[in-house]
């Protein structure tokens, strides 16, 4: 639905303050004491420049929303999770809160971490809840992963990259390298071909102009030359005879056809014939 009304109406990109892009963490609802709070086993104490914030909010006693009466929305990063962001509706603002054992830590860490130590500290006979412990192993894994001896650096210069050699000819010369650049002025169509071998030779092309010269120049033609087929077809009626050309040209134009039409007419051809057809 949303998709839908944004496809409709359109949307206008705003840029968020970082206060706005807190509603985006991971959300938790907690109850603030004195001492704090806890999220997974870890206490968290607002920063001195928001104790005093937090002092008011402990005294309301609760947030007094709908179904959460004394609890608070607070809102961490799962992947920085030494600081926590404590939200007062009242007042749309944020109370800053840090991780009571932070100084401990050193090296960036997570909540994953964090409850992996926790499992083992739980497996070796201690409790989840002990979270001085908890830090220290965590702390102590830091120090070791610090110690190992780091990888060797390279010192001399890198061999500059060299690919694999192919097996390969010497590169062909182009043959269009020595041609001239065409005069497309000189560019004429090319005869129609015949339908039939048996039809006469098409009329000869017009000779080529010399380069550089259009068709302006060229004189118009004396008359049309007549159709190699025009001898089959009668008048039409229309007051211009047919251009019939002579009398052998027709008696053989009239043998092709008739031919052709017997041929196509015969339903019992086989494939052998019509391949001797489309040979002709």
């Amino acid at each position: 639905m949303y998709a839908l009304q944004v496809a409709r109406s359109g949307y206008r990109p705003m840029p968020l303050s970082p206060a706005q892009n807190r509603f985006f963490l991971l959300s938790r609802w907690v109850i603030p004491g004195t001492g704090g709070f806890m999220i997974n086993y870890r206490t968290y104490q607002p920063v001195a420049q928001d104790a005093a914030h937090y002092r008011e909010i402990l005294l309301r006693g609760g947030s007094k929303l709908p179904g959460r009466e004394k609890q608070w929305e607070c809102r961490f990063n799962p992947y920085r999770p030494e600081r926590v962001w404590l939200y007062d509706h009242t007042a749309d603002t944020w109370v800053t809160c840090d991780f009571r054992l932070r100084h401990l830590l050193h090296d960036p860490w997570t909540a994953d971490m964090w409850q992996e130590h926790a499992e083992q500290h739980r497996a070796a006979g201690g409790s989840e809840q002990d979270e001085e412990a908890i830090a220290l192993s965590l702390a102590q894994r830091d120090r070791r992963r610090r110690s190992r001896r780091p990888p060797p650096k390279r010192t001399e210069a890198e061999p500059p990259f060299q690919g694999l050699e192919l097996e390969t000819e010497q590169p062909s010369q182009d043959p269009y390298a020595d041609l001239e650049e065409f005069d497309l002025s000189t560019l004429r169509p090319y005869p129609a071909l015949p339908i039939s071998p048996m039809a006469p030779p098409p009329a000869s092309a017009p000779p080529a102009l010399p380069a550089g010269t259009g068709g302006a120049d060229r004189p118009p033609d004396s008359g049309q030359t007549p159709h190699p087929l025009a001898g089959l077809f009668p008048d039409d009626g229309d007051g211009s005879g047919p251009q019939a050309p002579t009398a052998e040209v027709t008696a053989a134009a009239y043998e092709v056809v008739e031919a052709e039409l017997l041929d196509d007419l015969d339903p019992d051809s086989d494939d052998e014939a019509e391949d001797d057809v489309r040979e002709m």
